[in-house]
């Protein structure tokens, strides 16, 4: 076969291109990255890679070097069942290899307090609240799970009043008033589960940290949207001007009123883990002495991804 000079620079480019290898361990059947750094045409800014393995994974990453990058040189790493990492990855211009671990799952408690009854149906509905919530965030690749679902009941508690059980304010709520009438157990997240909240008993609140109030009809997938809160994450876009090209009702996060919540992007997944803000951080200090980051707003920075950024896709919405 008769071979052109062309012919011969475009086959060695698809057998030697990309020399960068990232080799990534504990990997429970799949792992996505995010890879930041330069090459020939400039900056690399969360450059997506996917592979399908289980133990151990070596995924080609492209050619990347670190000259001229504005970002960090790193590798972020999704998996399932797994806690996301972030990786340095000093890279030069000769062929480099990182290794890269997944971390196990974050293992966080929480504690229901049953405060509307019947005691027995509400605690049913709780349990499934969180049987939910667990399935979204293991079908998600959240990489944390609940480690304690305590529940307890708080029905006939002569301190609760009106104020308490249909509770009013968004924002501006007292939520001293649950923590100090109804109780809270330090280090962990607490969910009041009462009548109304701003006058729907389909309705949530978090204070973005340790308090969730829950009305006593809401869907079970609104756990896993306020617990989101508690993780720091905002809602998406304002879905009173409709689905866009990136979020629909099916985003966990979505505002409006939903049964279809299922989704987290990897942008969201990454603001869960290592933003400051986060409860993941800021109260159970799950990743003590690993750095955190500021991720001021839902667009990318030198930081965080932009919060719309998939590695995989999410229903309708492909990989971006």
């Amino acid at each position: 076969m008769r071979v052109t000079l062309s012919t011969w620079f475009l086959t060695i480019g698809l057998t030697i291109g990309g020399c960068d290898t990232v080799d990534v361990q504990n990997v429970d059947g799949g792992v996505g990255l995010f890879v930041d750094g330069a090459d020939g045409d400039g900056p690399i800014n969360d450059r997506a890679r996917v592979g399908a393995s289980t133990g151990s994974l070596l995924i080609n990453v492209g050619n990347v070097s670190g000259a001229s990058a504005p970002n960090r040189n790193e590798v972020i790493a999704f998996g399932r069942r797994r806690a996301p990492t972030r990786t340095d990855t000093p890279w030069t211009d000769d062929g480099d290899s990182f290794d890269a671990a997944l971390g196990n799952q974050l293992q966080l408690p929480v504690t229901v307090w049953i405060v509307q009854g019947p005691f027995s149906e509400q605690r049913d509905h709780a349990i499934e609240a969180c049987i939910r919530t667990a399935a979204i965030w293991d079908d998600e690749r959240v990489g944390v799970r609940f480690s304690a679902f305590d529940i307890k009941n708080a029905t006939n508690d002569p301190d609760i009043d009106g104020d308490i059980l249909d509770s009013v304010g968004g924002d501006n709520r007292n939520w001293d008033d649950f923590s100090d009438e109804i109780g809270f157990d330090e280090g962990r997240i607490n969910i009041y589960w009462i009548n109304t909240v701003d006058g729907s008993s389909g309705m949530g609140w978090s204070d973005f940290g340790g308090r969730i109030v829950m009305g006593k009809n809401t869907v079970d997938t609104l756990l896993a949207h306020e617990l989101g809160h508690a993780f720091s994450l905002r809602h998406p876009i304002n879905c009173n001007n409709g689905p866009t090209a990136d979020f629909d009702d099916s985003n966990v996060m979505w505002q409006c009123v939903s049964t279809e919540r299922e989704f987290f992007t990897e942008g969201q997944v990454f603001r869960i883990h290592f933003n400051d803000e986060s409860s993941v951080n800021a109260l159970y200090n799950a990743r003590a002495g690993e750095p955190t980051v500021d991720c001021i707003g839902s667009v990318a920075n030198a930081e965080c991804p932009d919060q719309l950024r998939r590695l995989w896709a999410d229903g309708a919405f492909p990989a971006n």
